[in-house]
């Protein structure tokens, strides 16, 4: 499995993962986000990524006070997030459930 998607990934608009650079938790982030994208059929789609160590006006823009975290927006604009290394495998299928419907 990849730390990071292929450049043929497409990138999943409703979701942005926060990391911070290469750090431990962001790399198992990344490792768990692309397991979980995978059995949900995304494996080819990927979140936008933010570096919060190179980029901490967008952290600062979303609100987010933790990293790692995934940023999950809805149809109707609705913000939710689930911090951690997302090693939660339920936990974070529950939280992806219907992305397949809308990608």
């Amino acid at each position: 499995m990849n730390a990071m998607p292929d450049e043929s990934a497409t990138e999943l608009h409703d979701l942005i993962l926060f990391v911070a650079g290469d750090a431990p938790r962001s790399r198992r982030a990344r490792s768990n986000l692309e397991a979980a994208l995978q059995a949900a059929g995304l494996d080819g789609h990927w979140p936008r990524e933010i570096d919060v160590l190179s980029a901490p006006g967008e952290a600062i823009r979303f609100g987010m006070f933790a990293t790692p975290a995934l940023l999950r927006t809805d149809s109707f604009g609705q913000e939710s997030v689930l911090y951690g290394d997302l090693s939660d495998d339920a936990a974070l299928q529950r939280y992806l459930d219907g992305l397949a419907a809308t990608s």
